[in-house]
């Protein structure tokens, strides 16, 4: 059939259709060809974590600890043990392209994180790379040479040719680049910033991620890092390749002489947007400065773009009013009001 096909299309019909980079024209196959298809089975670098010859963003607000996080995954993976003596990894050499940090810091990081240097990592720190043909073209030397699977860029700001992060068009090139390594059996992962944030917080992750929705579109697995205090949320908010993970925490394990995450299990999912329903509520309230008809702030918090049911919603208020954060009156036509003060006794404020 696809023999068929080609051989009727003239010179004019298939130019459009033509992939430059492989000299192939391009048909369409039918459903039961593709359903004919057989395919292998994914393969993992970190099992259900990071899959193989994909692309993989790792983004967070500034200090969530990236680039530990990034030097924690080079390690494990270059000794070839599992990712916080949880994930199993497959053993590879790894290539940091180092545009953030600097020698100076790198080596200081790895020194609290590892005693055993004799490691396939190679570091390029510093060095002006840029995500380009010509950029690519020297990894791939470079990985074959040393035998590298895995090629990590912090960050994906300070590598890019893109002019503006938001333009797609520009930011596709930069994917296109990436994909070149895939094909070639590597994997790449880059740490990316997140917006500053705003009044109200989304509560989907992956749009915290600055810069087009375009570098979201593109990756095959996205990884969200949210930073409290000495522990750290890691959030796998897409994955292309299967279903996503449930949300864990780590521990951050720290002196003077060490450094370690430690799996502190996985983060329960109703008590988390329970949390973030209440301090929404608080961030709403506190803007408005006045108390606020119940519906009304449901409303608001559900255009702030806070993801729950109401259910959730009216549990995180029974939570807050038995905690007495938050308070609840009665007002005309039986509407609930809800203010972070306590309401006057004769009601007042509620009258119409």
């Amino acid at each position: 059939m696809q023999n068929e096909i080609t051989t009727e299309l003239t010179a004019s019909d298939t130019s459009i259709h033509r992939n430059e980079s492989e000299g192939k024209i391009n048909i369409p196959l039918r459903l039961d060809e593709l359903m004919a298809m057989e395919f292998s089975e994914t393969k993992w670098l970190v099992e259900k974590l990071i899959p193989a010859e994909g692309i993989i963003a790792l983004s967070g607000s500034p200090s969530s600890y990236k680039t530990f996080l990034m030097l924690d995954l080079a390690i494990s993976l270059a000794k070839g043990v599992d990712l916080f003596d949880k994930y199993l990894t497959r053993q590879t050499g790894v290539l940091i392209i180092d545009e953030e940090t600097g020698s100076r810091w790198l080596k200081e990081r790895v020194e609290k994180m590892s005693k055993e240097y004799d490691l396939p990592i190679y570091i390029l720190s510093k060095t002006g790379f840029k995500l380009n043909k010509q950029g690519v073209d020297y990894l791939l030397k470079i990985c074959s040479l040393k035998d590298v699977g895995l090629v990590i860029f912090d960050s994906f700001v300070r590598v890019s040719t893109a002019r503006d992060e938001n333009n797609a068009v520009e930011v596709a090139k930069m994917f296109t680049h990436l994909q070149k390594l895939n094909k070639a059996g590597i994997t790449t992962v880059f740490t990316h910033h997140n917006r500053k944030p705003g009044v109200f917080r989304s509560s989907n992750l992956s749009h915290d991620m600055r810069g087009s929705s375009d570098i979201l579109a593109a990756v095959d697995c996205h990884i969200a890092i949210e930073r409290e205090d000495n522990m750290i949320t890691v959030t796998q908010t897409k994955l292309r390749q299967g279903e996503e993970l449930q949300p864990f925490k780590l521990e951050i394990i720290s002196d003077e002489n060490e450094f370690r995450f430690e799996y502190a299990g996985e983060v329960d999912i109703v008590k988390s947007k329970k949390r973030e329903f209440q301090s929404s509520i608080e961030d709403i309230l506190k803007q408005a400065n006045i108390p606020m008809y119940k519906k009304e702030l449901y409303d608001r918090l559900k255009g702030s773009g806070v993801e729950g049911g109401y259910s959730t919603f009216k549990t995180a208020v029974e939570e807050m009013v038995n905690a007495d954060k938050l308070y609840e009156q009665r007002g005309d036509k039986n509407k609930v009001y809800c203010s972070l003060s306590p309401f006057p006794e004769n009601g007042s404020l509620l009258s119409e």
